[in-house]
């Protein structure tokens, strides 16, 4: 997310290993059927979630991690026939890609996440906005000296939209003209 469009949200960088420095080593991994399916679901999920960003997001990094998911992806699916693994496959075009159905239960999986998300964000940065317009200094100074870490009484205010979110969905949120 950009902030420019989300100001409240801090933009962290891509961390990991060089892949300059991890170029010329290989590893062998011996695997299970049942852990190759998971590392396929794994990847494909990575691949997903950095594809997103390296779509949206205007720093390079994002999208040459993408781009490097996106072939770690390709590299384990063309070992679907060697694992017998053909009834989760196909051939698209030259390459090799999971079936419709197998993609279909992981983005069951990542709508559940973003479900989930989303509706934590929505409680979480509303209950932060709403602590934050009645901090006193004492909040101020429990703040400071516990490493950013807010006082317990923001967890009612988290709860207070909980349970409006769990009981009214987003039907009464507003946009108030000032």
């Amino acid at each position: 997310m950009s902030s420019k469009s989300y100001p409240q949200v801090e933009k962290t960088k891509f961390k990991g290993h060089s892949s300059k420095l991890m170029k010329n080593k290989t590893m062998k991994i011996e695997l299970t059927k049942e852990q190759y399916l998971n590392l396929l679901k794994m990847a494909h999920i990575a691949n997903s979630v950095l594809g997103i960003l390296g779509d949206v997001l205007p720093e390079p990094e994002y999208k040459e991690k993408s781009n490097e998911a996106e072939s770690l992806e390709d590299y384990f699916l063309s070992y679907a026939r060697d694992f017998g693994c053909d009834n989760l496959v196909e051939d698209f075009h030259g390459k090799t890609l999971m079936k419709d159905e197998i993609y279909e239960k992981i983005q069951e999986i990542m709508d559940e996440y973003d479900d989930y998300i989303f509706w934590n964000e929505l409680e979480v940065r509303m209950g932060k906005r709403d602590f934050e317009r009645t901090m006193t200094e004492e909040d101020k100074k429990y703040i400071k000296e516990n490493k950013g870490w807010y006082p317990e009484r923001i967890h009612d205010i988290y709860e207070k939209y909980r349970k409006e979110f769990e009981t009214h969905g987003i039907d009464r949120l507003e946009i108030k003209e000032k």
